[in-house]
C-alpha cells in the first residue's frame, strides 16, 4: 500500500493483488442482538484499491487508519 502525495488529493493505492479496507471495517455473521432479540444481518467488510484522503494526510495515519490484504480469489 502506498500513499502518492503528488496528486491533488493524496490518494492511497493498493499493491498488485491486494486491496484496502478501513481497520474497523471487519466481517461480522448474521446474529441475534441479545438485548432487543432483533436480527442483525451479516456485515461484510468494504474493498478498495484506491482511497482519496485529504491533502494533509500522512503515512502513519494511513497504517493506523487502512489494512492492506490479499485478494482471494473466492472473494472476488
Amino acid at each position: 500500500m502506498q500513499l502518492i502525495k503528488h496528486t491533488k488529493p493524496k490518494m492511497i493505492i493498493s499493491d498488485e493483488g491486494k486491496w484496502i479496507r478501513d481497520v474497523n471495517d471487519v466481517y461480522v455473521a448474521e446474529h441475534t442482538d441479545e438485548q432487543t432479540g432483533e436480527l442483525i444481518p451479516e456485515k461484510t467488510p468494504h474493498y478498495s484499491t484506491t482511497i482519496f484522503v485529504p491533502d494533509n494526510f500522512t503515512e502513519e495515519q494511513m497504517n493506523e487508519l487502512y489494512v492492506e490484504e490479499e485478494i482471494k480469489e473466492s472473494e472476488v
